[in-house]
């Protein structure tokens, strides 16, 4: 598991940085909502006063923020990469 920055950096460090993808305007906001919300939800302490709060956030396959993730994961990004890139 990734626990830094430098930690994700160093593993992507052979990218190119003139390396793009196209990706459906739609599906970016998609992505970015759920990444709002989550650094939402994680920003504010009051949020997750109890290991409660956070399972109900992170929920599962049919609801939560795991569900959220698991739709980006497997409907908007499938395909988006070559194997290698997601061996990376």
């Amino acid at each position: 598991m990734i626990h830094s920055i430098q930690e994700l950096q160093a593993r992507i460090a052979t990218v190119p940085e003139d390396a793009t993808i196209s990706v459906n305007l739609k599906d970016l906001i998609f992505i970015y909502k759920a990444i709002e919300e989550c650094r939402t939800f994680m920003h504010n302490g009051a949020n997750y006063p109890t290991l409660k709060e956070v399972s109900e956030f992170i929920g599962n396959r049919d609801e939560g923020m795991y569900s959220i993730l698991n739709h980006i994961y497997v409907n908007i990004f499938d395909g988006l990469l070559t194997k290698d890139q997601e061996d990376l």
